[in-house]
């Protein structure tokens, strides 16, 4: 297909609305022109307006058998809203040879009008989606509209969101599906479903599973709005920078097909827009009484500290350090009360083993948590694996190996290690950066700020007034060499 023939098919949305504005302008001016005589229309005019109806259906018709050609449109719809075009241009011509008698002129009106719609429709599919129509329908009429089936439960809070079909899908169908779904592929890649997005198009799949940055989709997304490869093409909706947020989140999080939302762990930023997205309530904290007045009875109980962290939220400290050896792993399993609540856990100096991490499982809003100079090992740091919002881990003095390193790239959001001591090699530690750090996104967000910089310097107002003489200040006279 050859640029020039694509340029002219591309006037199709432009032509295509001259039949459709006469026509309905033509089928408006027939009803008045039954209830006031002064409003009806001469023979002349409506041949003159049936005529301009035609042309322009004829030319809407070849620029849209042309831009059918670019191969990018699902053939099924395509077949059908040509075949419906051309069925408008034929039922028009009718009207004009009609025009003269009211009864068979009356019906074919009736029937070009509804067809005229019918073919509108089906163009509004292929070009942003068979769904589009009932994207912010009431719930009982998208199923009558083809917005999905019936009976398929909303949720209602956050833990029964899947992190597919109600968090990254919606944000696909909005942005993209309109020139990537089934009525419409554009290079060759659907992204109305999972395996559509792994399939990929002519470029090969839209994302690499745990690298967004190394995927087409993101990067396709942070091109300049002004060139010819950045998604969506300027013009159409573009994705918020909380849309891009939840994308680029899920991708790093291995891109799974289906699971809850919730049991990934997610950034609070993330589950703030996802709570906003779709109008659900935001995860309830663990009550504060309850969670205090169970860490003053263990505090009583085990010999340990146990601090809040803020005066308005239930996060707690505990600490278990002064109760050194009395404080094995029969002990932590007693911290179960609390685990909720627990943002910061000290361990250090106690008799835990890699037996008693096993509790820690359930401590999953553990920012910090200290392990050193105790028995742990490596097989000890696998139990870490659901602490996912982990940020801060001490294994100062501890039988921690390079083996025992490379379980926490699991720890996506580890950002301080501490080490003394323990058999690891300063190799393993850069190889567990360079599996948590991504270099490319900092640099990203690093040009984004240069970029926010530039953009309020540029809005920054000064004035200066000057200054006259009498307001310099006062200076004593140099003196003179001579």
């Amino acid at each position: 297909m050859t640029d020039l023939t694509l340029f002219i098919g591309r006037f199709h949305p432009v032509v295509v609305h001259v039949p459709i504005g006469v026509l309905l302008l033509l089928g408006i001016a027939e009803i008045a022109g039954r209830f006031r005589e002064s409003l009806r229309l001469a023979d002349g005019v409506r041949g003159m307006i049936l005529t301009v109806a035609i042309l322009g259906a004829v030319g809407a018709a070849g620029c849209g058998w042309l831009l059918g050609r670019d191969g990018t449109y699902d053939e099924v719809l395509l077949d059908r809203h040509r075949l419906l075009g051309f069925a408008t241009l034929g039922l028009t011509v009718m009207l004009l040879l009609l025009r003269r008698r009211p009864r068979g002129y009356g019906l074919t009106l009736a029937v070009t009008l509804f067809v005229l719609m019918w073919t509108g429709h089906n163009g509004g599919s292929m070009t942003h989606g068979t769904g589009y129509l009932a994207e912010y329908a009431p719930t009982v009429l998208r199923p009558l509209l083809g917005g999905g089936l019936a009976g398929v439960p909303a949720p209602e809070t956050l833990a029964q969101v899947d992190v597919f079909q109600h968090v990254v899908q919606p944000v696909l169908d909005a942005k993209c599906v309109a020139c990537h779904g089934d009525s419409r592929m554009e290079g060759g890649l659907r992204l109305d479903s999972f395996a559509g997005i792994i399939e990929g198009g002519e470029h090969g799949p839209a994302i690499v599973a745990g690298d967004a940055m190394e995927s087409l989709l993101v990067r396709r997304l942070y091109l300049p709005l002004d060139d010819k490869e950045h998604m969506p093409p300027a013009g159409r909706p573009q994705p918020t920078v909380e849309d891009i947020a939840v994308l680029e989140w899920w991708i790093t999080a291995d891109a799974p097909a289906a699971g809850g939302f919730l049991a990934l762990a997610p950034d609070p930023m993330i589950v703030d827009a996802v709570a906003n997205q779709l109008g659900l309530p935001l995860p309830e904290l663990p009550d504060r009484e309850a969670m205090f007045a169970a860490a003053l009875e263990l505090e009583k109980e085990l010999g340990i500290t146990i601090r809040p962290l803020a005066e308005d939220e239930p996060w707690l400290s505990a600490s278990a350090r002064l109760a050194g050896d009395e404080f094995g792993d029969a002990q932590l399993a007693r911290l179960a009360g609390i685990a909720p609540a627990l943002h910061r856990l000290d361990l250090g100096t106690t008799a835990v083993t890699d037996s008693g991490l096993e509790q820690l499982s359930e401590m999953t809003e553990l920012r910090m948590l200290r392990l050193d100079e105790t028995a742990v090992t490596d097989h000890g740091l696998i139990q870490l694996a659901p602490l996912r919002r982990l940020t801060s881990l001490n294994l100062h003095t501890t039988a921690v190996s390079d083996a025992g390193i490379a379980h926490l790239t699991s720890l996506t959001r580890l950002r301080q290690l501490y080490l003394w001591e323990p058999a690891v090699t300063p190799e393993a530690v850069t190889s567990l950066e360079a599996a948590l750090i991504d270099q490319r996104r900092i640099d990203r967000y690093r040009d984004q700020i240069a970029t926010a910089q530039r953009g309020i310097q540029a809005e920054v107002f000064s004035s200066d007034f000057g200054a006259t003489l009498l307001e310099l200040p006062a200076t004593e006279p140099e003196e003179s060499e001579y």
